[in-house]
Order: structure tokens, then sequence, then C-alpha cells
């Protein structure tokens, strides 16, 4: 039940009249989000409830377990098969089809056959978030066993929870169950923008982009000049972004609406001039949960090497999202970038920590030299290297991407351009994250002073004028595949 269809906004509206109701019970109020968490769930994918349920009880098994275990190394024991078992349902769901495949290309597959029934598997919509939010809960008590343990209702609601169970954001337990106990006041302006502004990006703006020029530049390269290839490569770039930004507007609008800051996924990642402040500002929660649970274990800048380090954190981020070649080397891509971006980084810290051993403040040290034009260099390559590695995720296959790729510097072929109106939604995407803060602050004034009937009137209009502005018709949301 994707939070673009009429079905969502019947649940929704239902739900939140349920929710001011009951917000001041504290024994229904608990109870009643879990329902509304289940149903969402089993309305969009009832096949796949009972796995949910099982990834939330065997984090939930784990955490008592350690709480009643006074060495470290049982602990230690009881997470590792916690974790095994999650990857393992994980692995098993995102990369069944790429082992039978691999079996098959190598003439294994046909005795498997014949002995088994090998089932088309479906990938169930979310399984990825939530089970990467089961376990964060189950490191997090390894990682501080006194932490009061919750119940199995509170853990099936924080993993269930329906604003963000299919795309995110990824949760942390305590600020979770934190607000869960302390309802904190609904902003219902901020919540109302969010969805606004969340719908805008992904009804009318992707949309566009995808049915005027991503589709056709990825299907047919060879029907489009270079120029027009660029726009489709740039216009996907813009796509995603606007895309994922714009699902995880409206699960954080949502989720204020029920009282509950689930966080910002997206801070204006374009608008960096380095690949490592991209990987700070795209997807933001699972960037800190790789962050966490994968690069400070492995050692991050701390033990053994910090290039390697992110390099493996990279690469298996990139594998998250599916067993493709095509994939690995996006990871592993970016993985090289941010680990190029650390030492360039550490130079610039080893040059300022001579400076002040010989007497030099802070605010002394002189500048680079052409400061301003690196800054800029480091803008264009950033995008550039962004927008070119985007062409691995939106192929189908490794060699549609080499074709894509190909296609973008063959400036003597003729063929097709692109409509001036997918130029001015990729200058759109980057303007609006330059204003986008201020944006909404605006838009929470203007309504501030709206009344009731006024303010139904307000983003009735909005809604029709989002609807009527896109194409026919909603795309699924990119990132409900990984």
């Amino acid at each position: 039940m994707p939070f673009t269809s009429l079905d969502f906004a019947i649940f929704l509206g239902l739900v939140l009249v349920l929710n001011w109701r009951l917000r001041a019970n504290d024994a229904l109020y608990p109870n009643f989000l879990l329902a509304a968490s289940l149903v969402f769930y089993f309305l969009g994918a009832p096949k796949f409830l009972p796995l949910l349920v099982v990834v939330a009880l065997a984090n939930h098994v784990a955490v008592w377990l350690m709480a009643d275990l006074s060495f470290a190394n049982h602990r230690k024991l009881i997470l590792v098969c916690d974790i095994v078992f999650c990857l393992t349902l994980l692995v098993f769901f995102k990369y069944f089809e790429f082992f039978l495949t691999t079996l098959e290309s190598l003439g294994v597959s046909g005795p498997l056959e014949s002995l088994f029934s090998l089932p088309q598997i479906v990938y169930p919509v979310g399984l990825s978030f939530f089970t990467f939010q089961g376990l964060s809960l189950a490191i997090d008590h390894y990682r501080a066993p006194q932490k009061p343990r919750p119940s199995f209702r509170d853990t099936l609601l924080f993993v269930s929870f329906f604003p963000t169970v299919l795309s995110g954001p990824i949760q942390r337990s305590e600020p979770f169950f934190t607000q869960l106990r302390e309802r904190q006041a609904t902003d219902l302006n901020l919540a109302i923008v969010l969805i606004l502004t969340g719908l805008f990006k992904k009804v009318t703006l992707s949309g566009y982009l995808s049915e005027q020029i991503v589709r056709g530049v990825f299907q047919v390269p060879e029907s489009y000049s270079a120029f027009g290839v660029l726009a489709g490569i740039y216009g996907y770039s813009a796509q995603i972004y606007l895309d994922f930004s714009g699902y995880s507007d409206m699960a954080q609008g949502v989720a204020m609406m029920l009282g509950f800051d689930v966080g910002q996924n997206f801070d204006s990642p374009y608008l960096v001039t380095n690949i490592r402040d991209f990987w700070r500002r795209w997807h933001m929660s699972l960037s800190n949960w790789l962050r966490d649970y994968l690069y400070i274990p492995l050692g991050g800048s701390r033990r053994g090497s910090k290039f390697l380090n992110v390099i493996i954190t990279q690469t298996l981020g990139g594998l998250w999202h599916g067993a493709h070649l095509r994939y690995l080397i996006w990871g592993l891509g970016h993985g090289l970038a941010v680990g190029f971006t650390h030492l360039v980084f550490n130079q610039r810290l080893r040059r300022e920590k001579a400076w002040r051993a010989i007497g030099f403040k802070t605010w002394q040290i002189p500048e680079p030299k052409h400061q301003e034009l690196k800054k800029w260099g480091g803008f264009l390559f950033t995008i550039n290297f962004v927008s070119f590695m985007w062409i691995l995720f939106r192929a189908e296959t490794f060699e549609q991407a080499l074709n894509v790729a190909k296609a973008a510097f063959d400036l003597a072929k003729p063929g097709q351009g692109a409509p001036i109106m997918v130029w001015f939604i990729v200058a759109l995407t980057f303007f609006g994250q330059w204003v986008g803060d201020g944006f909404q602050r605006a838009m929470v004034i203007i309504q501030e002073r709206l009344s009731i009937p006024a303010l139904s009137l307000w983003c009735a209009f909005w809604v029709i004028m989002i609807i009527k502005m896109g194409p026919d018709g909603v795309l699924p949301f990119i990132y409900f595949q990984y």
C-alpha cells in the first residue's frame, strides 16, 4: 500500500482519528499502533507478515537471552547466532535468484531441479529495512546489556512501525521507545508540508523524468544523441533523489502526525564538494547504520587500514542492494572514492597540525590557494561521479550500463534530444536542495495562519495540482525493490 495511493489516504485518515483519541491511554495506545502497523503491512504483503514477526521474535529473544547472561563471550555467541539467522533470511530472499542463475551458467542446476521444486522467489517488500532495524536493537543491547529489555509487543512495533517499515528511514530503538512513552506533541503543519513536498517530488517531478527521458534512454540509448543520453543520465540522478527523498519526506510527515520524529534521511546531498560528504547526506539512516554496525566494528579509523575499512563498508553497502556485478562495482567505486577523499582530508589535517606545532592558532592558518576554485572543482567532480555511477543502478544489466555510458560520449551520433523541461527539473532538483529549509518554513508560516476549513482546502488544492501536473499513473517507489 504505497503512500501515493488512495487506499493509504483512507487508511491514514482512520488511523489519525484513532491516534488522536487513544494517545493519552497508556494501555491501549501501543497496542493500537502495533495493530495499525501489522494491518498496513498485511494489506501490502500478506504472505510475508509472518516473516516480519519472525525477524522481530529472533531479535527479541536475543535481547532477553543476552540480558540474562553475565559472561561477555556467551552474549557474543547469542548475538552472532541472531546476526547469522537474520542475514541468512536476507541472503536467501535477496540472492536466491543470483545463486540459481550462477548454477545454471555452470550447468549444475539441472540435478538440483530434479531433486527439488525450486520456487520462484518473490522479494518481501521492506525486508532489508526491518531486518537492519531489528539487528540494531540486538546489537545495541549487546553493547549495553544494562538497558531495559523491551516487551515483545514493543519490539514488534519497533520493527513494523508502518511509516518506516517499507523503505526507512532505519530507526534506532532508544529514541523510538522514548517517544512511544513520552508522546511528544504533533507538529501538524510541518507534517503536512513534508507530505505535500514528498508527493510533489515523487508524483510530479520524478514521474515526469521517468516517462519523458530516463526510460527511453536506458531502454534504447542508440536512439538518442549524446546530449539526449546525458539528459537521461542526469535525469535519473535527479529522479532517484526525488523518488527516495520524496518517500522519506512522506514517511517523516506521516510519523510526525502520529507524534514521532523518525529523523531526516537526506540533507542536500547534491550540493557537496566531495564523495565523503555525499554519503553523510544521502540515505543518512543507512549510512549511519553501516558506520555504527560495520565500519566501526571493522576498526574504523582506529584499527587496521581506514582506507580498506571504508572500501569494505561501501562495497558491502553496494551488495546490500542486490547480488549483481553492477552493484558490486557501484559499491567498490564509491568505496575507492570515499577512501581517497579521506586520504586528502588526512593530508589537510596533517598540514594544519604542522602549522599549529609552530605556534599558529587555527584562525591564523592560511587557506590553501585557489580554495574557491577547488570547491567548484570538487562539486563538479562529485555530481558527475555520482550521476555516472547511478547508471549501474538504473540499468538492468552490466552490458546495458556500458552501452548507456558509451552513448553519452559518442558525440558524432545523431538521435533524439531531451525536452527542455527535463533540464529545468534537473536544475530545480539542485535549487530545491539549496532553498529547501527556507521553503518549508515559509509554507509552515502560511499554514499557521489558516483556519481548519481553509487548511483543508489548501491541502486539497495542492494534492489536485500535484496529480494534474504529474503523468498518468504513479510508478512504484524505486527503493521498494531493496
